[in-house]
């Protein structure tokens, strides 16, 4: 692994300016991960890293499959500050990470459990295992153990945890590993609500279920080549462009009717909900996930005719062979500058799938919209999951494994 670095550019100096970005972001506020974030060479664990570019806010491919999709990666700086704060290490702690990719999050963990703390981290692939084991000791970690195995299944030979952190995308709670926590143990785990839509949570037990104490928006890799698999399936879009639509198995969808669907005809509703600048998409994200029967996908890429709510792409709503993608308009009223959201379907039942959602959106807007406290959120496993209920079914996901309620304030 090699790193090309710019003689200009002063590795401490780019520490100390993307932990003052992160900081004024509100990602970073305790002052150990502050340390941390500002002494481990971040450039160190990026194989060819172009040293400025290892230290903006962006995640680093590290492995790609056969079909060039990437299957490891090392998270943007926000992510790894928004989870190191989630997780709450401390020295003494022993720690397991699932997910090692090049070891530069585990060098964060170390620092944060020295002097007599240890970290196990484990990866599924032994090129990143060996890759990780490099990296670490090039840096002088020494209380870091790189292991080949299924972080789903934990390390049960080395437990109790205190904690357990995953930095891969997880469908569901991987079980095995809550009974390798320690009493008073934190599992911090990027968990998918459903379809695209995940959030990373932070879980501590709370008598026979599990409570969140603290739960943020987050995208991550999935698990692979375990016994907890998020599998999913890209599927691109024929003609013009390279428009992906990312679906799950939980997902009423026809992926064959799926790759023409934006060539048929659409059908257009504006919902009167307006965002202005600043307004965060997470929650009414989370809200569609949770009351349409497919949740939200993302459908990332460009073609004519097609026009997202974002640069990037958009999430849309799935009905097996119809489907219905957020849009905007741009204003300007008296309260200023203004993006209203729109739905677009296309496919059969394209008029009724973007009246569904478009409602759907009114009544988030309506009853609770930005303005309102965050949603809480309660998990349970199989065995207890009828422990949990909630006063609107929407908001309990039930999966194969465990039971999530999303309580809205």
């Amino acid at each position: 692994m090699g790193t090309t670095i710019t003689p200009a550019a002063d590795p401490a100096e780019l520490r100390e300016a993307m932990v003052a970005r992160l900081t004024g972001a509100g990602n970073l506020r305790t002052p150990a991960i502050v340390d941390a974030l500002r002494t481990v060479e971040r450039h160190g664990f990026i194989p060819d890293a172009d040293l400025q570019a290892a230290y903006v806010d962006d995640a680093v491919p590290v492995k790609r499959d056969e079909a060039g999709r990437m299957v490891s990666c090392i998270s943007a700086p926000s992510i790894v500050a928004t989870q190191l704060e989630q997780l709450g290490a401390q020295p003494g702690h022993t720690i397991l990470e699932a997910g090692a990719a090049t070891g530069y999050n585990a060098a964060l963990l170390a620092r944060l459990i020295t002097p007599s703390g240890h970290v196990w981290t484990v990866d599924v692939d032994q090129d990143l295992v060996n890759g990780a084991k490099e990296n670490l000791a090039a840096a002088g970690t020494s209380n870091v153990t790189v292991v080949l195995a299924d972080g789903a299944a934990g390390l049960p030979d080395h437990a109790p945890f205190d904690r357990i952190q995953f930095t891969v995308g997880a469908g569901d709670v991987p079980v095995k590993v809550l009974d390798q926590l320690a009493p008073g143990g934190r599992l911090v785990i990027p968990m998918r609500i459903r379809g695209s839509i995940s959030r990373s949570f932070a879980f501590e037990r709370d008598g026979d279920t599990w409570k969140t104490v603290s739960c943020e928006m987050a995208t991550f890799v999935p698990l692979r080549k375990g016994i907890c698999d998020d599998v999913h399936t890209l599927v691109p879009m024929a003609g013009e462009g390279n428009v992906m639509l990312e679906t799950f198995g939980e997902q009423d969808v026809d992926r064959e009717a799926m790759r023409t669907v934006l060539d048929q005809p659409s059908h257009q509703v504006y919902t009167g909900v307006k965002f202005r600048p600043g307004s965060p998409w997470q929650w009414v994200y989370l809200w569609l996930a949770c009351v349409l029967p497919g949740g939200l996908s993302r459908l990332p890429g460009q073609r004519p005719g097609f026009t997202p709510h974002f640069s990037w792409g958009s999430m849309a709503a799935l009905d097996n062979d119809t489907l219905a993608y957020l849009t905007v308009r741009e204003g300007e009223d008296t309260d200023g500058r203004f993006w209203e959201i729109g739905v677009i379907g296309h496919g059969p039942r394209a008029a009724a799938l973007a009246d569904d959602v478009a409602a759907a959106i009114a009544e988030w807007a309506r009853d609770y919209g930005n303005d309102a406290p965050a949603p809480g959120f309660r998990m349970a496993t199989d065995a207890t999951r009828e422990l949990l209920k909630a006063a609107d079914s929407r908001f309990i996901i039930d999966k194969p494994h465990s039971r999530l309620v999303i309580d809205w304030p």
